[in-house]
């Protein structure tokens, strides 16, 4: 599947306290992110991680290779980034435990990993300020997210939905996607 470079910038992390789906760590601050990184521009399918993997972990297998794979522990989410990363002759990013190897930051690594929590949170915004990608009014999220209101509870192909400004999907919906370090509670100071 593709992967879509975004540029570093500066974007607000976190939710006003105004937003209706704030949860209370989400403090907002100013991070700037000082390099361009690339995005996998939807969720690993079930067909790319059994191709990888020799399996599929997916309660929702039925639903087909298209479909995200979901029901991964992170661990198995770093260790099918490392797989990929050797299965294209590059040093892999993590070691066993989740750690970076042989690197001191994420943007030191070679291969395939998992974005930060702040490169997610800039790659699902895409440039805007609001609740959503595609506004503060939750009735636009059918337009860009399978949801409890419309997904018939199961998971869906991915793609489908219209992707953000920067051409990456189902960044609202369909399925949990990991982060490389959970940053907990947010201060409300900047960072780079």
């Amino acid at each position: 599947s593709g992967f879509v470079r975004i540029e570093a910038g500066t974007f607000m992390m976190g939710s006003p306290e105004s937003d209706p789906d704030r949860i209370f760590n989400e403090t907002q601050h100013e991070v700037t992110l000082t390099r361009d990184f690339f995005m996998q521009a939807h969720e690993v399918t079930q067909g790319d991680y059994l191709a990888l993997m020799a399996n599929n972990p997916s309660y929702f297998s039925d639903c087909g290779a298209n479909c995200p794979v979901e029901q991964v522990f992170w661990t198995e989410a770093i260790t099918y980034a490392n797989a990929l990363s050797e299965a294209e002759g590059l040093a892999p990013c993590y070691d066993a435990f989740g750690d970076l190897a042989a690197v001191v930051t994420p943007y030191d690594c070679e291969g395939y990993r998992l974005p930060t929590e702040a490169e997610w949170e800039y790659a699902a915004r895409a440039g805007t300020t609001t609740a959503y990608y595609c506004g503060d009014d939750p009735s636009c999220l059918d337009g860009i997210a399978w949801h409890d209101g419309n997904s018939g509870d199961t998971t869906h192909p991915v793609g489908q939905k219209t992707p953000n400004a920067w051409g990456v999907y189902d960044m609202t919906g369909n399925v949990w996607e990991w982060v490389w370090d959970l940053a907990g509670d947010y201060s409300s100071l900047a960072q780079t």
